[in-house]
């Protein structure tokens, strides 16, 4: 949810904005949950350097953004949770609907639904995909295996996040993967699922290069990491020219 949330940190950087307590999505990184009718949560994570806080003036803001939206997409399409900020590290806990709201409101690609749905609706299983039981990766997996079983189920996603699904993996697309869990993922631009066949590959950025958080991004002025000739730190969402597919069951 970055469109957003780069507006809301810019904001909390700007005015020294900090709150309290703690978030009931709980993760130290910017985490997107799917559950099982395809609802989402999202929670967003960044390090903060303020000391100072207005908390009316950061729930109005937000509050304006998800008003906006429901207007228009109905009161139940999008939901502020939380925000809070302990020792320097802001959340920002949402609740939307659907993946399509998650999409609309943050303009960050979500897609949830039936893999037999989704070629219907035009996305194309493409690349290397792993095949995953219990966690682990146990070897290639191809178009025919994902497509056979009519009751799997898929996140796509286009952005750097940690994603977790409400089921249990069966296959996952390479690029940008690396498995967390039975359900979880971390997807970030640089990794590479080793699936057995295409072999594992490190990040690689330029020579000097420095870990910057979102926030530092709007610090520089740009919300684009190439632009700004720099690398995302682990924690940031930035939107990605590559499709995450999670298929589950």
């Amino acid at each position: 949810m970055k469109r957003l949330v780069y507006a809301l940190f810019g904001l909390l950087l700007s005015v020294g904005l900090l709150a309290g307590c703690g978030t009931s999505l709980e993760a130290d990184a910017s985490l997107v949950y799917v559950d099982k009718k395809g609802a989402v949560i999202s929670l967003d994570v960044e390090e903060l350097g303020q000391a100072y806080y207005d908390e009316a003036e950061l729930e109005e803001f937000v509050k304006e953004n998800v008003d906006a939206y429901t207007a228009e997409h109905g009161k139940s399409s999008v939901k502020l949770k939380k925000i809070t900020v302990e020792d320097g590290t802001a959340k920002m806990e949402m609740s939307y609907k659907t993946a399509a709201d998650y999409s609309g409101f943050n303009g960050i690609e979500l897609y949830q639904g039936k893999v037999v749905t989704s070629l219907a609706d035009g996305y194309t299983y493409d690349g290397d995909f792993a095949r995953v039981e219990g966690g682990k990766v146990t070897g290639a997996a191809t178009k025919q295996e994902i497509y056979g079983d009519e009751e799997l189920k898929v996140v796509i996603i286009r952005a750097n996040t940690d994603v977790k699904i409400e089921g249990e993996i069966r296959y996952v697309s390479c690029e940008n993967v690396k498995l967390t869990g039975v359900d979880t993922v971390s997807v970030r631009e640089g990794y590479f699922l080793d699936n057995g066949v295409t072999g594992a590959a490190e990040p690689e950025y330029a020579a000097g290069t420095e870990a910057l958080t979102g926030t530092e991004w709007l610090s520089m002025g740009t919300e684009d990491p190439e632009a700004a000739g720099v690398r995302p730190a682990d924690d940031s969402s930035f939107e990605t020219d590559v499709y995450t597919f999670i298929v589950y069951k």
